[in-house]
């Protein structure tokens, strides 16, 4: 099946019938795509306490403005922000105390609006922004509880893309999902490579862009594309020159392993080791 018809199918296969989303003002759908720019701004930094310390500085800079948005838009800028800030954390030390804090009151505010709001209501940058904290604050809650929110992420996020299906953002979520999800759960890394190369194709800003090169680079990796994955790479370093986390990016692919494994606990431990090793 052509690439496009398995997306189709995907997406037919999961939605439903869906209202219209509620509809972001000119103002908000700005702000959603400064804090995108501001993001990733945070990779031309050389630490993550300076990522850290650039985040408390935006969101103090900017909350006034949030808090005037409705309900909706103020999470959408609010789960931006704190999953930057839960990243730097994350970055700096994976088994992080701060993180929890972070997290926690942002997820409790995404599940009072997701009960009062159908989910074929919502806005799909609810959708996938509350979709990225649900899925760091996974490892706080309990295993059922952490089942049963992945497979509802999974419908939400149909809903979402059969009412914006070029929403590059959603796409790379969707991608995501489908790479870490266990296969019996429904995860897929060919359909993974799929959203990834959407994400990139609908790509409307840097920031889109920049990953959408190194998700579809580091898939190509995984596929033995070795010269495709450099090419890639090459293209995300054109937005974004001299940063750290495309050198790094090269450094483990050096060593033999993608991004996405590194982004798994247990193969960061052994990297981790191997890097400090090599200093």
């Amino acid at each position: 099946m052509k690439a496009r018809a398995l997306f189709a199918a995907i997406i037919t296969f999961l939605s439903i019938s869906f209202l219209p989303a509620a509809e972001f003002t000119q103002e908000e759908n700005q702000a959603i795509q400064d804090i995108l720019s501001f993001r990733l701004s945070l990779r031309s930094y050389s630490t993550n306490d300076e990522v850290i310390e650039k985040v408390h500085s935006y969101r103090q800079e900017k909350l006034s403005s949030i808090e005037n948005f409705s309900e909706e838009a103020r999470l959408v800028c609010l789960n931006m922000l704190a999953t930057a800030e839960y990243n730097a954390f994350y970055a700096k030390d994976m088994q992080a105390p701060e993180m929890e804090g972070i997290l926690r009151p942002q997820y409790e505010k995404i599940r009072e609006f997701q009960e009062k709001t159908p989910a074929e209501e919502q806005n799909p940058w609810f959708v996938f922004t509350s979709a990225d904290i649900i899925n760091s604050m996974m490892q706080f809650l309990k295993q059922g509880e952490a089942i049963s929110l992945g497979l509802k992420e999974k419908k939400e996020y149909a809903i979402a893309l059969a009412a914006q299906p070029e929403h590059a953002f959603g796409n790379m979520l969707s991608g995501y999902w489908y790479y870490y999800a266990p296969g019996i759960g429904g995860g897929s890394k060919k359909k993974a490579r799929l959203f990834f190369a959407n994400a990139l194709e609908y790509a409307a800003n840097d920031y889109e862009r920049f990953y959408g090169n190194i998700n579809l680079s580091q898939m190509n990796f995984e596929d033995k594309n070795k010269e495709e994955a450099a090419r890639l790479l090459d293209e995300a370093e054109k937005i974004l020159p001299g940063t750290r986390h495309v050198a790094f990016i090269r450094k483990i692919n050096e060593m033999g392993y993608s991004a996405f494994d590194y982004n798994q606990n247990s193969t960061r431990k052994k990297l981790d080791e191997r890097l400090a090793e090599e200093k």
